[in-house]
């Protein structure tokens, strides 16, 4: 990478971690679909990873007091069961198959909750999003839309809601890495990537706590909806772009 490349990262990271820290998700939403411009598919899907999974320990630690622990635990250990699944789909199959589902899978669950859906809090539903959003962190590194359609649909106040879904991504990014790392997926260049990135994600990070307590909670209900539309549409763009 050309260190060009390496400072449009850190530019581009740190405006991705703005979301995440105001809703409690959005970083792959924003970085990704820029990164793969310019970047390979695979090493874009890596990147933003452990990026995503950076910027979400910092949410967690601001607001750790905050975190629904009982519902992240059962999403976090659904989520092992669709991670493998996930990395087996990045390695085999065409990308813009999966964004496309993901378009359609988050467009008709965003429009279902604006109309008023209800569908509960019980452990089959969370255990349902977490394995959703494990294979989804592995294979694509989008793996908020089935937590987040999750939680709205629970109608969390922010904090917990930011709280609870930034521990998600927290903690399958991990897993995630050390799965990127058993399979020989993790070279010097996305070290390298890494590396640069850092220190943009982190002042982003900064910034988007700043914004993250003037907003108030029905801002917050319709900037989660833009957002979760937003992903849907950024991925059908990818996916036909290519």
């Amino acid at each position: 990478m050309s260190p060009l490349d390496l400072a449009l990262i850190s530019v581009l990271g740190a405006v991705a971690a703005l979301p995440q820290n105001v809703a409690g998700f959005g970083f792959a939403l924003v970085l990704a679909p820029l990164l793969v411009l310019f970047i390979d598919p695979e090493e874009t899907v890596i990147i933003v990873n452990i990026l995503a999974m950076l910027s979400a320990t910092a949410v967690v630690w601001r607001l750790r007091h905050a975190v629904a622990w009982r519902t992240v635990g059962i999403l976090f250990a659904a989520s092992f069961v669709g991670m493998p699944f996930g990395l087996l789909v990045l390695l085999v199959v065409e990308p813009a198959v999966i964004q496309v589902l993901i378009a359609l899978a988050v467009l008709s669950g965003t429009l279902a909750l604006a109309r008023g859906l209800t569908i509960g809090g019980n452990t089959a539903i969370a255990a349902a999003a977490g394995v959703a959003g494990g294979f989804l962190r592995t294979s694509t590194s989008a793996a908020g839309p089935p937590v987040i359609l999750y939680l709205q649909a629970r109608s969390l106040p922010p904090d917990p809601f930011r709280a609870t879904g930034s521990f998600f991504l927290m903690a399958t990014g991990a897993v995630a890495i050390v799965l990127y790392a058993a399979t020989g997926s993790l070279d010097a260049d996305i070290g390298l990537a890494v590396g640069a990135a850092t220190p943009g994600v982190a002042i982003g990070t900064a910034a988007g706590a700043l914004f993250a307590g003037r907003v108030n909670e029905r801002a917050f209900r319709r900037l989660v909806t833009v957002l979760l539309v937003a992903t849907a549409v950024t991925a059908l763009v990818t996916a036909f772009l290519g």
